[in-house]
């Protein structure tokens, strides 16, 4: 019995060991060496400023304090960077990218691409958006109800836009009469036409970048707000109705889903599916207190790069939970997102 009970003992002493030489391990991984954040769009734009702002606080949050580095890798709109991470990109967690919000979403669309998004290793999320309508304050609609009854004609920079299929979507669903008008390459643009009475409004904006760059729209009542589009209400806007309260059914609210996840996802990161296990954890753990890193929350307040953060666990139970959606109700997102209904 005393054998057994040393041998026990002794198994369970070496084990504790081997375990500590592989957190120690896993501890020093980093040291000495440069994580990549590889961003599928070019400089100066919101995920570029997201994953720069990341590599400037990040590396002091990892274990060995590695140099964190920023390279840009456009193409395809975003697609090109993600073809990468699954090919040539290192499996040792040296490369993250900071992917499109919508892309995980392509296979489930119908799009064909080069990785699995239920199987890659999501790090974190830096930003949970969302969008809303805004209509300006000369424009008849002024609530949702409104927008069933007059033609709101709202600009969009293309059929892909978010300024194009929500309007659609609400179309097909609710009912509204929203027109929209293509060709606004940029937002700006869009914005200058509602000001000239070009277009009532737009209905793909984020309620952060509305605060960021068109406080005075808010402060001076310049436009309002029928409706958010999102998987959860902003904490700013309680009295702003979400289009899931329209929702009459558990497709419609699937449909409205599938098409509010990338809000949610954000500004989101991953690493290649083959990252060990022991390396994903740290990683996600350090992402995590980045996120919370009195220093970026410092420069977050600066640059009003707002930060709402959700946990690699958070990111791909979401797109787990997406990926459920019956193949019907998909066909039928795919339709309403064109402004026909099945």
């Amino acid at each position: 019995m005393e054998l057994r009970t040393v041998a026990l003992a002794t198994g369970l002493a070496a084990a504790l060991l081997h375990l500590a030489a592989s957190d120690a391990a896993s501890d020093d991984y980093f040291k000495g060496k440069d994580i990549t954040i590889f961003v599928g769009s070019t400089s100066g734009g919101p995920y570029d400023a997201y994953a720069r702002m990341l590599a400037r606080h990040w590396g002091r949050n990892i274990p060995g304090n590695p140099n964190i580095v920023v390279q840009n890798m456009p193409g395809a709109s975003g697609r090109r960077l993600m073809g990468h991470m699954q090919g040539l990109a290192p499996k040792d967690g040296t490369a993250i990218a900071a992917g499109h919000r919508a892309l995980p979403f392509d296979p489930l669309m119908g799009v064909k691409a080069k990785f699995d998004p239920t199987k890659v290793t999501w790090i974190g999320n830096a930003n949970d958006e969302v969008n809303i309508c805004i209509v300006w304050h000369a424009s008849r609609a002024k609530t949702f109800d409104d927008l069933r009854k007059y033609e709101t004609v709202v600009g969009s920079g293309g059929p892909a836009s978010t300024d194009t299929i929500y309007p659609n979507i609400m179309n097909a669903l609710f009912g509204t009469k929203f027109r929209v008008i293509h060709g606004y390459e940029a937002a700006a643009q869009t914005h200058i036409a509602m000001e000239r009475g070009e277009v009532d409004g737009r209905c793909g904006m984020t309620w952060d970048t509305l605060q960021a760059i068109k406080p005075e729209w808010i402060t001076e009542k310049k436009v309002n707000i029928p409706v958010q589009f999102a998987l959860e209400k902003h904490a700013d806007l309680p009295q702003v109705p979400s289009v899931f309260d329209f929702a009459r059914n558990d497709e419609e609210r699937q449909i409205l889903a599938l098409w509010s996840a990338p809000n949610k996802m954000g500004r989101p990161f991953y690493a290649p599916i083959e990252l060990p296990k022991d390396r994903a954890e740290l990683l996600r753990r350090s992402f995590d207190r980045t996120m919370k890193d009195p220093a970026l929350l410092a420069e977050v307040e600066k640059t009003k790069l707002y930060v709402s953060p959700t946990t690699g666990e958070e990111v791909g139970a979401l797109i787990e939970r997406i990926y459920a959606t019956p193949a019907q109700v998909v066909a039928r997102a795919i339709e309403a997102s064109k402004g026909t209904s099945k």
